[in-house]
C-alpha cells in the first residue's frame, strides 16, 4: 500500500468517524421529550408530591417551604424544560440525596422488610391468635369435661 493511500483511507475513516459522532448525539439531542407548559407544570408539581423534602420532617417537596425545597422544584421544572422524563428526574435526585428522598422506596433487597414487614406483622398476629384460640378452646374443653 503506497503512503498517500493509507493517508487517504485514514482521513475517510476519522472523517466517517466524526458523522456518526455527530449522529449519535443529534440522535441523543433528539430523544428528549417536548413538554407544553402546562405538561411541565403538572409533570413537575407530580413530581414534586412524590418526593420527600430533604429538610422538613415529613413533607414533600410540593408543601415544603424550606430553602432546598425550593432549589430542587427549580431543579426539577428546568430538567423538565430540557426534556428530562420523570423517571429521569427521579433518578437524578435519588442519585444525589439517596433513596430517602422518595415516600415510596424502589424494591430491592435492602427494602424489602420495608414492603413486606407489615404484611408479615398482619400473617404473624393472625398466626398468634389462632394458636391462642385454639388454646382457649383446648381449656374450655379441659374444663368441661372435668366439671362432667
Amino acid at each position: 500500500m503506497s503512503k498517500a493511500y493509507t493517508s487517504t483511507l485514514m482521513r475517510l475513516l476519522a472523517g466517517l468517524a466524526i458523522l456518526l459522532c455527530i449522529s449519535i448525539s443529534a440522535q441523543a439531542a433528539s430523544d428528549k421529550i417536548h413538554y407544553t407548559q402546562d405538561q411541565i407544570r403538572d409533570l413537575g408539581f407530580e413530581i414534586a408530591h412524590e418526593l420527600r423534602c430533604p429538610m422538613s420532617v415529613n413533607q414533600n417537596l410540593f408543601d415544603s417551604s424550606a430553602p432546598i425545597a425550593s432549589e430542587l422544584k427549580g431543579q426539577i421544572f428546568l430538567m423538565l424544560d430540557q426534556g428530562e422524563s420523570k423517571a429521569e428526574i427521579i433518578d437524578f435526585l435519588v442519585q444525589r440525596y439517596g433513596e430517602k428522598i422518595r415516600y415510596q422506596p424502589s424494591f430491592s433487597s435492602a427494602t424489602a422488610l420495608l414492603w413486606f414487614g407489615p404484611l408479615l406483622l398482619l400473617f404473624g398476629i393472625i398466626a398468634f391468635a389462632a394458636i391462642w384460640i385454639r388454646e382457649q378452646r383446648k381449656h374450655q374443653d379441659i374444663k368441661a369435661n372435668t366439671h362432667e
